[in-house]
Parts: structure tokens; sequence; C-alpha cells
């Protein structure tokens, strides 16, 4: 059975355009295994019949499948062709593909993904407050600033929120948390999370409030109250994209079809 029989819309491939061709391909081929066109175990087609399915010579196959196994999303052995691997087993640089590809969130990777962040940056926010510096706490108000400022362009504002995520990190003085934080941020900037904040506009002035409160308190040596602000900062930053899944606004959003399966081959 050849490629064009074995696919179905929404996966029929279409001819690759970007400039770097092969990375058109890999993100073609990395939404077909998330939304299980490929399961684990199963081998993608040959490079020859890849190639003619997206218009191009078997050197850009060769490039995306070397991106697909970067991302741990497929092994390729010599003479054994691509085999899909789990999800599981998969780069987290897979994540913001996961949360939204294809035009559509998936809810239920957004609720994964705050049940394992959230519980860490609240522990970050803690040890950030007791550890934090004047000039740390400057740093957050100049933020704050600029989320509050509606004449900016709105990805500017998001830009400044998720800075807050690295300075409360490097208010904690460990590099762990830095590290982490900046990962976090990175994950938040990505192309689909900002397709995601297109199709959900929220106001970066409640988030700017939230710093605001948080920055008082402290000042005010209410710790407990301003941790509180500061969690609840940290909760704003998550999108809490769950609350919206019952909004019927926001049409064309949902979850995702079941993406690749969890076991093994």
């Amino acid at each position: 059975m050849s490629l064009a029989e074995r696919l179905e819309k929404p996966h029929d491939f279409r001819p690759a355009f970007r400039r770097r061709i092969h990375e058109d391909i890999a993100e073609q081929l990395r939404d077909a295994i998330l939304d299980g066109t490929f399961a684990p175990g199963a081998k993608l087609p040959p490079e020859r019949e890849l190639a003619l399915a997206f218009h191009v010579n078997r050197t850009s196959i060769r490039d995306a499948l070397k991106v697909l196994e970067g991302l741990r999303l497929v092994r390729i052995r010599q003479g054994d062709g691509a085999t899909v691997q789990p999800v599981v087993d998969g780069s987290f640089d897979l994540l913001p593909a996961m949360i939204f590809r294809n035009g559509r969130i998936d809810l239920k990777v957004v609720r994964d993904m705050g049940e394992v962040v959230r519980p860490a940056l609240y522990e970050m926010a803690r040890l950030a407050l007791d550890r934090a510096t004047a000039g740390q706490a400057g740093d957050l108000r100049s933020l704050s600033a600029k989320m509050a400022d509606k004449t900016l362009d709105p990805e500017l504002r998001a830009a400044a929120a998720h800075d807050i995520l690295v300075v409360v990190s490097d208010m904690t003085g460990n590099r762990v948390w830095q590290m982490l934080a900046r990962r976090v941020r990175a994950l938040l900037a990505s192309a689909p999370l900002r397709e995601t904040r297109q199709r959900l506009p929220r106001d970066f002035s409640a988030l700017s409030a939230l710093v605001e409160e948080c920055l008082k308190k402290r000042a005010a040596r209410r710790s407990d109250e301003a941790l509180a602000a500061l969690r609840r900062a940290i909760d704003w930053l998550g999108a809490d994209l769950e609350t919206r899944e019952r909004n019927s606004d926001f049409k064309g959003l949902g979850t995702l079809s079941p993406s690749n399966k969890e076991s093994s081959p």
C-alpha cells in the first residue's frame, strides 16, 4: 500500500515550502507521529516514498529524519529505516508541539505539564522571597510596569511576563532553578504557545497587579502574604487553560485526538 493510500486527512502531506525545507518536513512528520498516524514500533515510509509525497529530494528527507532522531521520536538503523518511538521517550523540545499543533490545543498536555511544573515553581518562589536583594525586587517592578503598559505589543508584554520566572529564579541564587526557569521561559516563548496566546488573549495587567501585591507585602514584612501573591502569579503564568476548555467563546479549540500511545513497541 502506498503512502498516499495509508494517510488520511488531516495528515495528508503538503509540499514543503519553508526556506529550510527539511525543517518543514520534520514538523509535518512530527505532528503525524504525535497524532498517532504512525504508532510506536511502526516504520516510517521509505525515503523514496517520502520524497515523492513531499516533492523533494532524498537529501531533504534524510535531514528531516535526523531532526526527528534528535527529538528521539524515531530510531534510525542502517538498512532498517526509521522506527517510531514512544512519546514518553522523546525530548522535552516536543512539549510545544504536543500542546499546540494543527490549529488545536491539547488541554490534557497542558494539565499534565502544570501538575509537574507548578509545584516546583512554588518552591522556587519560596526560596526567592527568602533570598531576594533590593535590586532584584526592582527588576520585578520594572517587568511589572511593562506588563501593565497596554500601549506595548502583546508579545512584548508576554516576554516581560516570562522574564518574571527568570528573575525569580535568579533571586534564589540556585543555578538549577535558574536553568529550569530559563527552560520554561523558552517553552512559553515557543511558536506553538505564541499561537495559543493569540487564540486565548489575556490581560497582563492582572499579572502585574499580583507582582505589585507581592512586592508590597514583602516590603511590609508580611512574608506569607507575599508568597501567596507570588504563587498566584505563577498560577497565572500557567495560563490555566483547563478552565477555558468549557468556554464556548473559543471555537476551534479543544483536546486533540488520541496521540502516540505510550506503550513501548
